[in-house]
C-alpha cells in the first residue's frame, strides 16, 4: 500500500522570513497562517548569513524551530538553498565572486544576484552551503520540497529604469569560458568563421582565445550577441544544474528553481534533470492573460503539476508598481496556476518587511503583524482549495491537441537582429496569437522546440525565426506526414542554427515543403499591405510581407496581396503533405481574418473551442480519476458568463450547475460534472 503524503496539495501558503524578526513571534504568525488557511511555507531563500554568519560556523537551531512549530501546526515546508544572497565576509575575502560590468566595475556587497555564475571559488562555496543544508534537512518529513537559489536569470540591472535584466557578468572567469564554450559548439574557429562569414568586415579570428566580449560601445556581430545571450543562459542552467545534483544524492525531497517570466532563458532546459517546475509572476496586465501564457507554458514542461512559488496578494513593486486593485482581485490570483494545471500558490510575502529593499510590496500581514485587507479573500481561497481537493488531486487540465511555438531562441535572434523599431517577440505572440485564443476559449499548450509533437493535431509557430533547434524540422516533418496541421510563419524558418540568413532561398525548407517561390520580402512597418482572401474578404498584414508564387500544382492560394509591387503574388498559401497539411503565412493577418483561417483549420484538425461565453472568462478542463470537469476563472474584473457542454455542481458553493455559470467579477468556479 502506498504512504500516504504527510501534507496533501493544493499546496497554499507564502515566504517566510523568521531570520528577520524576533523568534518569539513565530507562534503568532503561525496562529495567523492557521487563521488564513495555510498549509505551507516557504523558507531561507536570502538567510545564509543566518545560517553560517562566519565561514564553516552553521546555526541550523533557528531554521529547526522554524520547522517544529510550523509542522505542529499542520503546516509543510518549502526549503530553499540561499546562494542569491552571500554573506558579507565571503564577498570580502573572495571579492572575486562579485558580479562584472563591461566596463570592468564591479557591483558591491549587499543586493541579490549580484555574484558570477561562473565564478569557481563563488561555485565551490554554493556546493558547499547546499551539501552542508542537504546533510541537515534533506531526509526532513516536514519538507516538502527544495527551491534552488532565487530567480535565475542573468543579472538584474536595478539602476535601469526598465528594470529588465539586460547585463551578464564580464569577469575574466565568464571571458574564459565563454570562448570554451564557444570551441564545443564549433570544434574548431575555421568552422565558427565560416558560419559566421566573419570575412566581412574583417572579423575573421585565429584563435577562440580572440572572442570578445560584447562591449555597449561596438556594433557586434548578432551571431556573437546571441551566441554570448545563449552562453549566460547555460551559465545559470549549469549553476542550477550543479546544486541539483547535490541535492538529489543527499535529500529525498522533490527539486525545483523558481522561475521568472523571463524569455532569456529555456525553462525546459533548467528543468532539465528537476523534479518540480517552480515558477514566480507579478504580470497582472490584459487581465492576468500575460500570466496565464506562462503558465500555459510551464506546465507541459513536466508530467507533474507545477508549483506557483510567488505572486502577490494584492499589489505588488518595490514602489506598489502594479496600484491597487479591485476586490476579488486575490481570489482570481490564487486559482489561476491551480486552473492551468499547478498544484501549489504561495504569495509573496507573508509578512511586508519592516526594513529594506522591499517594504512596498503586498503581502499576507502588514510589517505591524496586521492581516491586510485581502485576508478575507485569502481564507476564502483556502477554504475552496480543501473543499474542491479531491477533484483537483486527482484530476488535470486536458490536452486539446492545440500547441503554439515559443522559445528562448527566437527571444535571442530576434533581439539581436530586430526586424523593426521596438519589435517585442514575446510580446508580439502574446497580443497577436495567444490572448485572441484563449478569448474564443481554445486552450493551447505553449510549447518550447524540444517538445514531442505526437500529442498534438494542430500547431501553431509564429515568428519562430529557426527550426534547426532540438531537430524540431526533421520531426516537424514526421509529425505532418502523419496527419498533423501546421501554421507557419511570419518569419518562420528564416534563418540558421548560426543566426545566418540562407543562402538558397529566404527559407530553409518552407519553399520545399509550401511548394511556393518567395519572390520579395518586404518589412512589416510602416506600410501594412492588404490581401484578399478567396471568399473576396480583406485583411491587413503587419510584422512582415513575404510574396510567393505558387509553383506546386497542390499548393493551394488562400490570400494574395493586393497592392504596389506585391499585388497580385501569394500572402497565405496551404498545401497537402503525406496525411496533414502545411499553411504558411508570408504576412501577420489582422485579427479577424487570422480567426477565420484558424477556425477552419481547428475543425478540419478536430481541435474545438472548450465552451462557448464572454472573452473574460478563462474555461479550463479538467479530466482523470477524480471525473471530468472544469475550472472558470474570471479575467477582467467584469461579470461574465460561460455556457458548459454538461451539467454538473460547483464544488465551491455546492450549486447545481445545468450548462450556463454567470460570475461576478474576479469570480471562480470549479464544476465537477454529472456522472451519466
Amino acid at each position: 500500500m502506498t504512504k500516504k503524503p504527510k501534507y496533501q496539495a493544493p499546496f497554499y501558503g507564502a515566504a517566510y522570513y523568521p531570520e528577520a524578526w524576533p523568534l518569539e513571534q513565530i507562534d503568532e504568525d503561525i496562529r495567523l497562517m492557521k487563521e488564513a488557511g495555510m498549509n505551507v511555507m516557504r523558507v531561507a531563500e536570502f538567510a545564509w548569513a543566518r545560517i553560517e554568519p562566519s565561514y564553516e560556523s552553521f546555526d541550523f537551531d533557528w531554521l529547526h524551530t522554524v520547522i517544529d512549530k510550523l509542522d505542529a501546526a499542520g503546516i509543510a515546508t518549502i526549503m530553499c538553498t540561499p546562494t542569491a544572497t552571500p554573506p558579507a565576509w565571503l564577498t570580502e575575502q573572495h571579492p572575486e565572486v562579485l558580479f562584472t560590468f563591461p566596463d570592468g566595475r564591479q557591483v558591491g556587497h549587499g543586493g541579490r544576484r549580484h555574484t558570477c555564475p561562473n565564478n569557481p571559488v563563488y561555485r565551490q562555496h554554493c556546493a558547499r552551503i547546499t551539501h552542508r543544508m542537504a546533510l541537515e534537512f534533506g531526509r526532513d518529513e516536514r519538507i516538502i520540497g527544495w527551491q534552488i537559489d532565487n530567480e535565475v536569470a542573468p543579472h538584474y540591472d536595478f539602476g535601469n529604469p526598465k528594470h529588465f535584466f539586460v547585463r551578464a557578468c564580464c569577469c575574466k572567469a565568464c571571458h574564459a569560458n565563454f570562448q570554451a564554450y564557444m570551441k564545443a559548439r564549433y570544434g574548431n574557429i575555421q568552422a565558427l568563421n565560416r558560419a559566421w562569414c566573419t570575412q566581412l568586415w574583417s572579423q575573421h579570428y585565429d584563435d577562440f582565445d580572440q572572442l570578445p566580449l560584447p562591449d555597449p560601445s561596438v556594433w557586434h556581430h548578432p551571431a556573437l550577441l546571441t551566441a554570448w545571450d545563449e552562453f549566460n543562459a547555460h551559465s545559470y542552467i549549469d549553476f542550477v544544474h550543479e546544486q541539483a545534483e547535490i541535492l538529489h544524492a543527499d535529500t529525498q525531497h522533490r527539486i525545483g528553481t523558481d522561475m521568472m517570466p523571463f524569455p532569456e532563458i529555456d525553462h525546459y532546459a533548467i528543468n532539465d534533470g528537476l523534479d518540480i517546475v517552480q515558477y514566480n509572476h507579478y504580470d497582472f496586465r490584459e487581465g492576468f492573460r500575460n500570466a496565464a501564457f506562462w503558465m500555459d507554458h510551464m506546465r507541459p514542461i513536466k508530467e507533474r503539476p507545477f508549483w506557483n512559488t510567488e505572486t502577490a496578494t494584492c499589489w505588488a513593486g518595490n514602489v506598489m508598481t502594479t496600484g491597487y486593485s479591485e476586490p476579488g482581485f486575490c481570489r482570481a490570483n490564487s486559482w489561476l496556476p491551480i486552473a492551468l494545471g499547478g498544484e501549489a500558490n504561495l504569495f509573496w510575502l507573508w509578512r511586508t518587511h519592516w526594513a529594506g529593499q522591499e517594504l512596498m510590496h503586498g503581502s499576507v500581514l502588514s510589517s505591524c503583524g496586521r492581516p491586510m485587507h485581502i485576508f478575507g479573500e485569502v481564507q476564502e481561497v483556502s477554504k475552496g482549495f480543501r473543499d474542491s481537493a479531491d477533484f483537483l488531486n486527482a484530476t488535470k487540465p486536458l490536452n486539446t491537441g492545440l500547441a503554439l511555438h515559443f522559445n528562448s531562441i527566437s527571444h535571442h535572434i530576434f533581439k539581436n537582429q530586430p526586424l523593426q523599431p521596438e519589435f517585442n517577440y514575446t510580446a508580439e505572440l502574446m497580443q497577436r496569437w495567444y490572448h485572441p485564443l484563449i478569448q474564443r476559449h481554445y486552450r493551447p499548450d505553449v510549447i518550447g522546440a524540444q517538445v514531442e509533437l505526437d500529442a498534438y493535431k494542430l500547431i501553431l509557430s509564429p515568428m519562430l525565426p529557426t527550426l534547426e533547434a532540438h531537430d524540431l524540422k526533421a520531426r516537424l516533418r514526421a509529425w505532418i506526414e502523419n496527419g498533423g496541421i501546421w501554421v507557419a510563419g511570419p518569419l518562420t524558418d528564416i534563418r540558421d542554427q548560426h543566426c545566418a540568413k540562407f543562402r538558397h532561398a529566404p527559407y530553409g525548407v518552407l519553399e520545399e515543403w509550401a511548394g511556393v517561390y518567395g519572390k520579395y520580402q518586404f518589412p512589416g512597418y510602416p506600410r501594412h499591405f492588404t490581401q484578399r482572401w478567396a471568399d473576396g474578404a480583406q485583411s491587413e498584414g503587419a510584422i512582415a510581407h513575404d510574396a510567393f508564387e505558387a509553383r506546386d500544382a497542390e499548393t493551394e492560394v488562400l490570400a494574395w496581396y493586393t497592392e504596389n509591387e506585391l499585388e497580385g503574388l501569394a500572402a497565405v498559401v496551404r498545401k497537402p503533405m503525406g496525411k496533414g497539411q502545411i499553411v504558411l503565412l508570408g504576412t501577420q493577418p489582422d485579427e479577424q481574418a487570422l480567426f477565420k483561417l484558424l477556425a477552419t483549420l481547428a475543425a478540419d484538425a478536430g481541435v474545438a473551442p472548450v465552451a462557448t461565453g464572454d472573452s473574460n472568462i478563462l474555461c479550463v478542463p479538467r479530466e482523470g480519476a477524480g471525473g471530468e470537469g472544469v475550472i472558470l476563472v474570471e479575467l477582467d474584473g467584469k461579470p461574465g458568463s460561460c455556457r458548459l457542454p454538461c451539467t454538473g455542481k460547483n464544488l465551491l458553493t455546492g450549486e447545481s450547475i445545468d450548462g450556463l455559470v454567470t460570475l461576478p467579477a474576479y469570480g471562480v468556479a470549479v464544476v465537477q460534472y454529472a456522472v451519466n
